[in-house]
């Protein structure tokens, strides 16, 4: 089955101008920090940054404390889904050139699966980067020297794997070798992605910190108060500063990846 996504992509108009007759109108650091800035990408923000909290108010107080976790799980997934297929779109429009966030209503509309494909995927490009680092941690329990040097790996590898795993639409995309190969051909503008990417992790860190931060408990009726709070907690994160922060950001960054397909493109040379 092919996501929406990749139908999108397939047809889209490419803009056949030359890349250096592509210019921006506004200094070029203020007009990547307005991207979200178009109606759909100013309501977008709204609902990602608004709609979580709504529907956990409801849910906390509408829904039996037996059946609340399975079904709040269920609900965040799928509005947790949007927001990455969202954002995934912003990377592909902005690899044709695109300048502001995108409008959704003229494609089509997908299904619940459909969002948490496209969300696993992005899981498995992010998998990717980090399984050094979580089993040096799962088997030492240390943050030490090299727990930051995998991080580091990690972080300076994940753009290029994000960027492939959504252009491609396909796990195939996330072998190590070809993400290398890619980073090696761009080398000096990819590390110019690399730092915002590390200001995204250090506050998705704040915002697990603050979210999963949870006293020992002593009974079965504490662990059960703990996890309901845990929900909550994951609901109301896009109204915190760092969360606010960090989905406005993640769509910058998705835009900054796109346009650097889009200069490099004859550099990664990836057929698309």
């Amino acid at each position: 089955m092919r996501l929406p996504l990749r139908r999108w992509f397939d047809n889209v108009k490419i803009i056949e101008e030359p890349q250096l007759e592509v210019k921006r109108k506004l200094p070029w650091l203020i007009d990547v920090l307005l991207y979200p800035t178009s109606v759909s990408g100013i309501i977008h923000l709204m609902i990602f940054w608004f709609l979580p909290s709504l529907v956990g108010t409801f849910l906390l107080r509408a829904a039996d404390i037996f059946i609340l976790i399975p079904l709040a799980v269920g609900v965040y997934l799928v509005l947790l889904g949007y927001m990455v297929y969202y954002i995934a779109l912003c990377v592909f429009d902005s690899s044709k050139g695109g300048r502001r966030a995108p409008d959704v209503t003229t494609l089509d509309w997908p299904n619940a699966g459909e969002l948490l494909s496209e969300f696993f995927l992005i899981l498995g490009a992010i998998a990717i980067c980090f399984w050094p680092v979580a089993l040096y941690y799962v088997f030492t329990k240390k943050i030490d020297l090299v727990f930051w040097a995998l991080s580091a790996c990690g972080i300076f590898f994940l753009p290029m794997a994000l960027l492939a795993g959504i252009l491609f639409d396909a796990t195939h995309a996330l072998n190590p070798v070809f993400i290398i190969g890619s980073i090696f051909r761009t080398f000096l503008p990819y590390c110019g992605l690399v730092p915002l990417f590390c200001v995204l992790g250090g506050l998705l860190a704040v915002i697990a910190s603050n979210t999963f931060s949870l006293s020992s408990t002593q009974s079965l009726q504490q662990g059960i108060g703990q996890i309901t709070l845990v929900v909550a907690r994951l609901f109301r994160v896009s109204l915190t500063y760092p969360g606010m922060a960090f989905i406005y950001l993640a769509m910058v960054a998705a835009h900054l990846l796109g346009w650097f397909y889009w200069w490099h493109k004859d550099k990664l040379n990836w057929g698309l």
